[in-house]
């Protein structure tokens, strides 16, 4: 997978351990633990690690999760590609807080039938991994799937298809949310920067 001419074959490696994806993967990884009313009190991140969830947006029928982005482990990951080629990989968990935004979901990725529709009752997260490239202000979604109640990733609702939008091509909330995000890449990024520097 390229990006600019810029291969990313560790986070391919990644979305596809991710996701469980390789031969003879056990069915329904899970990606999510949850706590009270349902909310994520742990998420696994791009390193395969369990951290804390950080809010990045809210509405009346969503909150969006990131991971702990002050993991050492997904800053090393990262850090090269966000300094050296202007762009980093992020996760981001979306809790549904009723079904319907689980079906308006469903509905806008082009899954509007009734059998995807119906599992919405089961539904109630949406991982997504995408490349945020901030100096154009663009993200690509690299890996979509459904979560069920117990955390576990839906099989049958892995999309790999890449799909391309600049911010201002957002909806209010998911900008919101991948704004903030940056924000708080941006922060953590140039604290552990300094580290690797004193550590030279």
């Amino acid at each position: 997978m390229c990006f600019g001419g810029v291969c990313c074959r560790g986070h391919l490696l990644l979305l596809v351990l991710f996701f469980g994806l390789c031969v003879g993967s056990i069915s329904g990884q899970q990606v999510i633990q949850r706590g009270a009313f349902g909310k994520p009190v742990q998420v696994l991140d791009d390193t395969r690690q369990w951290t804390t969830p950080l809010l990045v947006g809210t509405d009346k029928d969503v909150e969006i999760y990131i991971p702990d982005l002050s993991n050492s482990e997904w800053l090393k990951l990262n850090y090269r590609d966000f300094f050296d080629r202007g762009y980093y990989t992020i996760s981001m968990f979306t809790f549904y807080r009723t079904p319907a935004a689980c079906r308006r979901n469903q509905i806008a990725w082009g899954l509007g039938d009734k059998a995807h529709l119906d599992a919405c009752i089961d539904i109630r997260y949406r991982v997504r991994t995408a490349k945020v490239v901030p100096q154009e202000k663009s993200i690509t979604l690299l890996s979509a799937a459904m979560v069920l109640e117990n955390g576990e990733v839906d099989q049958t609702t892995i999309e790999n298809r890449q799909a391309f939008r600049f911010w201002n091509q957002l909806d209010a909330d998911t900008r919101a949310a991948v704004e903030k995000t940056n924000d708080l890449v941006n922060t953590q990024m140039k604290r552990y920067d300094d580290r690797m520097q004193n550590a030279r």
